[in-house]
């Protein structure tokens, strides 16, 4: 009877062993923990990519002051910064007079770059703040502050005067004038008398530039070759 009570209590210490042992392993199959208790993470998850960014160069348009309804273009480098494509999908000008000059939507890859003209045409005088905001699917990519100035026009004038003729068959003078260097141009006076070598032109707006050539024209009606050009600069208000 002894040798069979000791078996029994041999018995009672290896199950309570055992159940010591798969209490400290863990029920879920051997898994390791870290020294909070909770499971380690198995594989290390990947970090999420970053959100998508863009940049403009400049960051900012300023367009000084201009002369009413005439329009004027500055160009914005947009640049995707992130680490994942953008896709542009609408823009927006706030602001009276700035219009902007792409089509979306638009795509750019990491580190792609995009032009964007921005033009200021003012119809009324003062100071206007804007902005070209840059959107992709509803939510603001970018905002680019826009700034500049109408001026109403002021009369002008350009008084241009030439040396007279030694043509024995003179019969006057004509002036022409012109927006490119070079021609082509528009004759803006009468065929003037011989003794007329200075015409005022009054129609000159502000902040143009303008070339003027003279002619002289014999009484048969032949024009001679225009003579050198001037070019002449109208001064903003």
């Amino acid at each position: 009877m002894r040798n069979k009570t000791n078996y029994a209590v041999h018995t009672v210490i290896f199950l309570a062993l055992l159940m010591f042992m798969m209490s400290a392993i863990g029920c879920g199959g051997g898994g390791s923990q870290s020294a909070a208790g909770s499971p380690a993470p198995s594989p290390t998850p990947t970090p999420a990519p970053s959100s998508a960014s863009l940049s403009a160069t400049p960051s900012s348009l300023g367009f000084g002051s201009e002369v009413l309804n005439t329009p004027t273009t500055q160009t914005v480098k947009i640049t995707n910064t992130g680490t994942v494509a953008v896709a542009i999908t609408q823009d927006t000008i706030v602001g009276s007079g700035f219009s902007v000059g792409i089509t979306t939507p638009i795509n750019l890859s990491p580190a792609q770059s995009v032009n964007v003209p921005v033009v200021f045409n003012p119809a009324t005088a003062g100071t206007v703040n804007g902005s070209l905001v840059l959107m992709s699917n509803g939510a603001t990519l970018l905002s680019v502050p826009l700034a500049g100035t109408g001026l109403a026009p002021l009369a002008h004038s350009v008084d241009i005067a030439w040396d007279a003729s030694t043509s024995a068959t003179l019969q006057g003078y004509n002036v022409y004038r012109g927006t490119v260097s070079g021609g082509p141009y528009s004759k803006i006076s009468p065929t003037l008398t011989t003794s007329t070598l200075l015409f005022t032109d009054t129609t000159p707006l502000s902040g143009k530039q303008y070339f003027y050539v003279v002619t002289a024209v014999d009484n048969s009606g032949t024009e001679s070759a225009a003579s050198t050009q001037v070019a002449v600069t109208i001064p903003v208000p």
